[in-house]
């Protein structure tokens, strides 16, 4: 499993807490945005301030970014007994998608095109979504293997991306959607089977 640097940015630099925590929970959620305009938004966002920062990105070709150490973490909730124990993964994906009018092509919330076949779901007051790959679960799959065995995390994962008032007493893998019905990621195209198979 290749694991790159992102290029121009300096992981001393970024708004994290760096100090050591233990590890329950991997946290998986969208970009919501291609993947450049994701990885600008946590450079120069809030003057360079921004806080919700992963420690991975998984792009759509299957490539893993990793941006700080996972020992330390990032405000995500704001609830810092849950932000410190989580690992966090952003998938690029534009989430939920709305029929343009005027060129019939798809877009998600800021405007990028999605020119593919959406997967079809009515959920949290939206229709369309784009869809997950299978370079990206291979690459999913991967990671959260490799950090379960790291940091002793169990390796089990939500069955769903449904609200589960129990979530943030978990152990294994979650989905950002799990925390709120006001998120929504993951979205309803993802296989929520593609973990521990060989386990």
């Amino acid at each position: 499993m290749l694991v790159h640097n992102v290029d121009g940015l300096d992981d001393k630099k970024l708004n994290i807490y760096r100090k050591k925590s233990k590890k329950t929970q991997i946290l998986l959620y969208d970009t919501q945005r291609r993947v450049d305009d994701f990885i600008n938004k946590i450079k120069y966002r809030k003057n360079g301030e921004y806080e919700d920062i992963p420690h991975f990105v998984i792009s759509k070709l299957g490539a893993i970014y990793q941006l700080f150490d996972t020992d330390y973490s990032s405000k995500t909730f704001d609830i810092p007994n849950v932000d410190r124990k989580i690992i966090k993964i952003a998938i690029e994906n534009l989430g939920w998608l709305h029929k343009n009018t005027i060129t019939g092509f798809m877009n998600n919330w800021i405007g990028d095109t999605y020119r593919s076949e959406p997967h079809i779901r009515n959920w949290r007051n939206y229709f369309f979504w784009d869809k997950y790959n299978e370079s990206q679960y291979d690459s999913i799959s991967k990671l959260c293997e490799s950090l379960c065995e790291k940091h002793k995390i169990e390796k089990k994962s939500m069955p769903s991306h449904a609200l589960n008032n129990g979530v943030s007493k978990f152990n294994g893998i979650v989905y950002k959607s799990n925390y709120s019905d006001i998120y929504t990621d993951i979205n309803p195209s993802f296989d929520f089977t593609i973990f521990f198979k060989n386990g």
